[in-house]
């Protein structure tokens, strides 16, 4: 089985993020990590990148904000529950639509010898996050 590094190389619809990883030289630690999770935007979630200053003061931060160091299927994703990036910033995981913050995982559970790839549809930025997205389920269980 590959590592999370030799899987993305061969996922052509998140090239884009890819070559982010690669410049800003984290290939390393997607080979050799033991236990991580990466939610990797595909090429057209990618769009929005734009700025190029932006890229070179945040591009690290902004590719550890997509991963967790533990290996997380989507079954593991618990609705609302906040995770820690290797950023330090947190994430909220919403099972029940099967997103990070807003983005929607579109392609889960790729496994990996050293953990877990999901594909989701869009880049998302580090920033300050709180768990209580407005959605019927969630109001539903606050409400029983």
């Amino acid at each position: 089985m590959k590592n999370i590094y030799e899987t993305l190389k061969e996922i052509k619809e998140c090239s884009v993020f890819l070559s982010l990883i690669e410049k800003s030289s984290m290939q390393g630690q997607l080979s050799t990590a033991k236990n991580l999770t990466i939610f990797v935007p595909e090429n057209k979630g990618c769009a929005c990148l734009e700025d190029e200053s932006f890229l070179e003061c945040n591009l690290s931060n902004v590719i550890k904000y997509h991963m967790i160091n533990d290996k997380l299927k989507a079954i593991n994703l618990i609705p609302f529950k906040l995770r820690k990036t290797l950023n330090g910033k947190n994430v909220c995981l919403e099972a029940e639509r099967v997103q990070i913050n807003a983005s929607l995982i579109i392609k889960k559970d790729i496994e990996c010898s050293n953990g877990y790839i999901h594909i989701i549809d869009a880049i998302i930025v580090p920033k300050d996050v709180s768990c209580e997205p407005n959605t019927n389920y969630y109001n539903y269980e606050k409400d029983n």
